[in-house]
């Protein structure tokens, strides 16, 4: 690994002997056609200027014989486009590009008057985005303005800001009936491992330059996961002069941070550096509003170099190295009577991505990145005699190859690519479930039976090879299609082969503003990488009351509508509403070995899910400083048993075939906040809100009388024995029997698939949150800089 690291920055120190032109680099583009206004006709040698914040100089080019011009490999922020040609009114037009985003925009001129000078500006309508109107993107300042409580990791911010997003216990985040569905893309490359910090390091929002939070309207280039895909880009030194910031943080319960950030650039490179290191007591959220044994730390370094080789040719290096260590947190009836209940758990990675991107025309880009991780979590065992012993180690070696090329023809927008990925997962697991037979036993609780601890480990290579083809084209001035298809290969713990279509629209009505939305979005999702080979290894069959071998892990095939409608109004402010049905085939879910973190995953039957959104933003306006948003979302998932493939303990999900509202089913979610910033001093205060009505627990009946308990139903059925033993046994100056109540977890944050049971009342925890943040912004003059749209806005 070592010696891979030192043989890419050898390769790019080599090329510092090139020389080049120094501007904004990254993978977004702007295409264009301009055209006379009387007659339609293409102008040629029209001179087009590209200004915006993060361009160290206004970029310069013509249009050719028929029109068109082209600018590639910029990064995401606000831009201005300037067009003149002699005898024609000059046209600016404003508007901000999103992450990897390629526009295509339409201009027309208008003839100048004989006797007067006029400078046209407009805002740039041209193209309406086809992603959800509950998409959001969160660009630099925005994750600044956060609390530095709330942004300590990735899942963190996209909690906080953007709309369906439900938390759960180990601050797992769920979205629109998918579990751990986040998928990072990194500069257009996406990992396999979830951003949760109890599987991976996860990634620092600090490093983030822009950040498209899509929840629909994929095109055929996203695959893996769909609940929230995040398209990041990250910073780059071309952005920087020479300059840098410290972070320091401090808070209650141990919540201290400490980052620092350099970049800049000369005329051939620029470089990026950034470190942090964190700590809590409540590393992971709590199974009781006290947090016992939930101490963490961690530490995150990222370097981004970027090279010119020539006016055509781009070279990026980005290199990641993360670790954490933590306590898994107990209950306050763990910490009475099971003190030696103390688990603990360690994940490290280390990361590079070396990109090459190269010009083949003004209408052509071509883009190949090759990737590279290697990863491990490890969980170590308590001491406690009561408790059952888990012990899992994880490797995964992650090495592939993406390329894409985008190509304008006309309104078109054509995009083509491929992702080989290779992933060598190691599995090293050993569980003894013996001394929580014994707590059980003591307390006459339920339990099921294995026969023997289970020792498991196997190593396997296998991966996936995917295809796409898709095109943006504008059909009109009103409406805008991206349709694509994408074929996917995955192989590993089972083999299959997928084609998925999608088909995105948007029309917008030119006098109001409004833009409607609509979507048919086809998914093939592979089985999650976590622990997919002990899910896979028939474990159930060691289980007396199941006794039989399930088969390996089934990749999801999910079916997503969706329709919404987008309205701008007064001062910038924007509303937009959504509604979807997403229905799925063989759905993953979480199943946690009995008392232990040791996570497995199930298919079930199916799922369906449905809901609504409203999001509402308006950007900072620099006449009174002040900007906000708020999210807004109401859905429905439900389960269907039973079980067809993977890891079960619990027999009744075989024999049954009924419905179930879903562990993350959450009725209501709703996420605010503001923010002030004096435009004289630099100073801004921000709060952030949160607001969850609560999961099921202890069932709200799918169909008839079922109660859904959960993955942790027994260990629910051993906790209210030990409540009432506890009494009981108050003589007893140390008791040694009670379990590791992350059953309770479930109870307000999650409870698993589901138990029948006599019960079918609903029980819910509402959870809310404030937060608060202040600082100073030392560049003021980009404060107020523009009243025009925002990074969330549709332009």
């Amino acid at each position: 690994m070592k010696k891979y690291f030192l043989c890419l920055l050898s390769l790019f120190c080599a090329l510092l002997s090139f020389t080049a032109l120094v501007h904004a680099q990254g993978e977004g583009a702007i295409h264009g056609v301009v055209m006379a206004e009387a007659d339609r006709s293409s102008i040629p040698n029209t001179g087009v200027w590209l200004e915006g914040p993060t361009l160290p100089e206004p970029l310069q080019t013509t249009t050719g014989d028929d029109g068109h011009f082209g600018f590639q490999r910029l990064v995401p922020g606000q831009y201005s486009l300037v067009v003149a040609h002699a005898g024609f009114l000059e046209e600016r037009t404003h508007f901000w590009l999103k992450p990897r985003e390629v526009k295509n925009l339409t201009l027309q001129l208008a003839l100048r008057p004989l006797a007067e000078t006029v400078e046209v500006t407009t805002e740039s309508v041209a193209v309406a985005g086809t992603h959800s109107p509950s998409s959001t993107v969160l660009h630099e300042q925005r994750i600044g303005n956060l609390p530095l409580g709330q942004r300590t990791n990735l899942p963190e911010i996209i909690v906080a800001t953007a709309p369906g997003m439900i938390r759960s216990h180990d601050d797992f985040v769920h979205v629109r009936g998918s579990e751990l569905a986040l998928n990072v893309f990194i500069n257009g490359v996406s990992f396999w491992e979830n951003p949760h910090s109890v599987f991976s390091p996860g990634l620092s929002p600090d490093l983030i330059q822009s950040v498209n939070v899509m929840t629909g309207g994929f095109p055929a280039e996203y695959g893996n996961r769909f609940g929230g895909v995040l398209d990041v880009v990250t910073k780059s030194g071309f952005s920087m002069d020479n300059e840098g910031a410290l972070t320091v943080g401090a808070g209650t319960a141990l919540r201290h941070n400490l980052g620092v950030q350099y970049g800049g650039h000369t005329q051939k490179a620029a470089y990026f550096l950034f470190s942090s290191a964190f700590e809590s007591a409540r590393f992971l959220s709590p199974p009781g509003p006290r947090a016992i044994h939930d101490t963490g730390r961690g530490m995150r370094n990222f370097l981004q170099l970027d090279f010119n080789v020539n006016p055509t040719n781009f070279l990026k290096l980005v290199l990641m190295g993360d670790g954490t260590n933590f306590q898994i947190p107990k209950t306050a009836l763990d910490d009475e009577l099971r003190p030696d209940f103390n688990a603990f758990q360690r994940t490290r990675s280390q990361t590079a991505i070396f990109t090459w991107s190269r010009i083949l025309s003004n209408d052509a880009l071509l883009n190949t990145s090759f990737y590279q991780r290697w990863s491990r979590s490890l969980l170590l065992p308590s001491a406690e005699p009561l408790a059952a012993t888990a012990r899992s180690e994880r490797t995964l070696h992650t090495t592939g190859i993406k390329s894409d090329l985008t190509r304008f023809f006309g309104r078109h927008t054509l995009k083509g690519g491929l992702d080989l990925v290779l992933l060598r997962p190691q599995e090293k697991l050993f569980y003894d479930y013996e001394g929580f037979r014994q707590f059980t036993h003591l307390l006459d609780a339920p339990h099921v039976h294995f026969d023997g601890p289970i020792s498991f480990d196997q190593q396997k290579t296998g991966g996936q090879i995917s295809l796409y083809l898709q095109d943006k084209v504008q059909l009109t001035d009103r409406l805008t299609v991206d349709a694509g298809l994408r074929y996917d290969r995955y192989t590993l713990a089972s083999s299959h082969f997928h084609f998925s279509p999608r088909l995105n629209l948007a029309y917008r009505f030119l006098r109001t503003g409004t833009v409607l939305h609509g979507s048919y979005n086809h998914f093939f999702v592979p089985p999650a990488i976590e622990n997919v080979l002990a899910s896979s290894a028939g474990l159930s069959q060691r289980i007396r009351e199941i006794g039989v071998a399930l088969p390996p892990l089934r990749p999801v095939i999910e079916n997503q509508f969706e329709l919404g409608v987008t309205q701008p109004f007064h001062d910038n402010f924007r509303l937009g509403l959504t509604g979807y049905y997403r229905l799925s085939n063989d759905q993953l879910h979480t199943v946690l070995l009995p008392d232990s973190r040791v996570y497995n995953y199930a298919n079930f039957d199916k799922a369906k899910a449905w809901g609504m959104e409203v999001k509402m933003d308006v950007p900072t306006l620099a006449r009174v400083g002040l900007g906000g948003y708020l999210n807004y979302a109401l859905s429905r998932v439900y389960l269907y048993n039973p079980v067809v493939a993977g890891f079960l303990e619990d027999s009744h999900h075989l024999e049954d075939d009924a419905a179930f509202l879903a562990p993350m089913d959450q009725t209501h979610t709703l996420t605010a906040g503001f923010t002030y910033r004096h435009p004289g001093s630099g100073l801004w205060l921000s709060m952030a809100f949160e607001y969850g009505s609560g999961v099921p627990s202890h069932g709200e009946g799918g169909r008839g009388d079922e109660e859904p308990m959960g993955e942790h139903g027994q260990e629910e059925a051993a906790m209210e024995h030990a409540d009432e033993a506890i009494t009981a046994a108050s003589a007893c100056s140390s008791p040694r029997g009670c379990f590791n109540c992350h059953g309770r977890h479930a109870q307000g944050t999650e409870a698993g698939p589901g138990l029948p049971g006599n019960s079918a009342k609903q029980v819910r925890r509402q959870v809310a949150s404030i937060g608060f943040g202040a600082g100073i912004d030392n560049d003021a003059n980009r404060l107020g800089r523009s009243t025009r749209p925002g990074p969330n806005d549709e332009t």
